[in-house]
Parts: structure tokens; C-alpha cells; sequence
């Protein structure tokens, strides 16, 4: 009987670029076909497979992409695979899933066995390197803001940080109800008007809540467009 496989996977940058965090769950019959058809790009953007399992042949792995669905929903984009939640978290509750499911029956047939993607396939060397710390959770460090108002540093520990300090420090002279409606995108006064799977994800400041699931550059682009819109004496870099 053909094997068949779910998978967790990301886009990432041939040259280790920064790429906005977001993960797709599929199933697949070919591990390797499926990672080639979703990375087959002429473009230095290219898609990996961080894990998989192979699931016992007599489960409907289209049920398992629902179950997972389900159990992530507050997550999932709507009306495809991907997922905005942290990867680490994401992997280890779905390994934590399937070995639960796997004792759910006295019969060594019925496992959800983890397949070992250590392999180069066709990639570069240097692909093959990103791939692996990118696997193995040996990321190169995440990039930070460096934020200064008023020539006073406001920067913090993370980008996400920085980004909320700048706004605590925006709302001091901008009214945070006029800056609702003129970046509503990213600040709101009501959580419940973003979708679900942002809403445990927003930082609260003063009855308000900012988006911060962008990448550290989107981050820099935003906090440019509301000095400029403001003219407020800031300056910021991705660091």
C-alpha cells in the first residue's frame, strides 16, 4: 500500500534573509515531490519541510489535516494551510498529538513515525546549511529595532518590544483613538475586531491593541510611515 505523510513546512531565503514566520500543515504521498513542487521557484525564495510523519495506512490523512485545523484554528489563516504561531510551539504539540494517537491502539501498525529529513536532495551547500539550522532551531540570531524619539533611545530587549515601546511613547502627543483610524490595520481599540488567530498575539497598550506579528522590517516600515504621518522626530533601524 502507498505510504502517505503530514508535514509541517516553511518558506525561507537561499541567503538567510528575514521571511515572516508562518507555517503550512499539509499531507502529501511523496515527502521530497511535495517539498520540490512548493519551493520550484526562480527566485532565492525557496520552501522547506521541517517535519513529518508517516501515518498508519488505514487513517484518511485529510482527517488529520482537519483534526489539526481544528485543534490550531484560532491560528490558521483563513481558507488555506498556513498557520501564524511559533513554530517550536507548533511542531512539539503536533509530535505530542501524534504519540498520544498512536497509543491509541495495541498494534505496532498503528504509528505515526517521524521520518528523518537530514538529507541534501538537490539543494546547495549552502541551502543544505540553512536548512539544517533552520531544522535543528540554530537560527542565526533574530534582528532587533534600534528606536530613538526625540533623540531619547527607546529600543528594547526584541523587536516586538521596541515596536511597543515606540507606540506607549506615540500616544503621549498623538490621540490614540486618531491614530486607530488613521493605522487601523495595526492598532485597534477592539481585539475582537482582528481575526481570531491574532487576537492571543496582540500587545495591549492604554485599552488599545497593536499588532506585532509582522516581520522586524515590516515593523521599521510602520513605525516610519507614522512619523512621517505625525512628524514626529524619530528614527529607526533594523539592527
Amino acid at each position: 500500500m502507498k505510504k502517505q505523510y503530514v508535514y509541517i513546512g516553511q518558506y525561507y531565503h537561499i541567503k538567510n534573509k528575514e521571511l515572516p514566520l508562518d507555517f503550512k500543515f499539509g499531507v502529501t504521498d511523496s515527502i521530497n515531490q511535495r517539498e520540490y513542487s512548493l519551493g520550484r521557484t526562480k527566485s532565492p525564495i525557496k520552501y522547506m519541510i521541517l517535519k513529518a510523519w508517516e501515518i498508519p495506512s488505514n487513517i484518511n490523512r485529510e482527517k488529520v489535516e482537519k483534526f489539526i485545523a481544528t485543534v490550531f484554528s484560532e491560528y490558521k489563516y483563513d481558507g488555506c494551510e498556513w498557520y501564524d504561531i511559533d513554530g517550536e510551539l507548533f511542531k512539539s504539540k503536533i509530535s505530542a498529538l501524534f504519540q498520544i494517537m498512536s497509543n491509541f491502539e495495541n498494534d505496532n501498525t498503528f504509528n505515526f513515525i517521524e521520518i528523518d529529513l537530514n538529507t541534501s536532495g538537490n539543494s546547495s551547500k549552502v541551502e543544505v546549511e540553512i536548512e539544517k539550522e533552520i531544522r535543528t532551531g540554530k537560527k542565526l540570531p533574530w534582528t532587533n529595532l534600534k528606536i530613538e524619539i526625540d533623540g531619547v533611545d527607546i529600543s528594547g530587549d526584541s523587536a516586538k518590544n521596541g515596536f511597543v515601546n515606540a507606540f506607549k511613547k506615540i500616544i503621549e502627543t498623538v490621540n490614540p483613538i486618531q491614530l486607530s483610524v488613521d493605522f487601523n490595520r495595526i492598532f485597534k481599540e477592539n481585539k475582537e475586531d482582528y481575526p481570531d488567530y491574532k487576537q492571543n498575539q496582540c500587545s495591549e497598550i492604554n485599552g488599545f491593541y497593536l499588532d506585532c506579528q509582522s516581520s522586524t522590517k515590516e515593523k521599521m516600515r510602520q513605525l516610519m510611515e507614522v512619523f512621517e504621518r505625525y512628524n514626529i522626530s524619530g528614527k529607526v533601524e533594523v539592527i
